[in-house]
């Protein structure tokens, strides 16, 4: 009986672990805002014209 329940919470536990960290993740990601964008987009339009020199 114990060996059934504890198979149970590794096939079943760890994937909803999984599922938990993944939302965290994914939750707690930080977005660039738009000043960091627009610096973004302007280093690299630099970077494309220095290029093509």
């Amino acid at each position: 009986m114990f060996e059934s329940v504890m198979w149970l919470l590794v096939v079943a536990g760890g994937p909803l672990l999984l599922v938990i960290l993944m939302a965290y993740v994914v939750a707690r990601r930080r977005r660039p805002g738009p000043a960091e964008r627009r610096e973004s987009d302007r280093a690299t339009d630099r970077l494309y014209h220095e290029d093509k020199r």
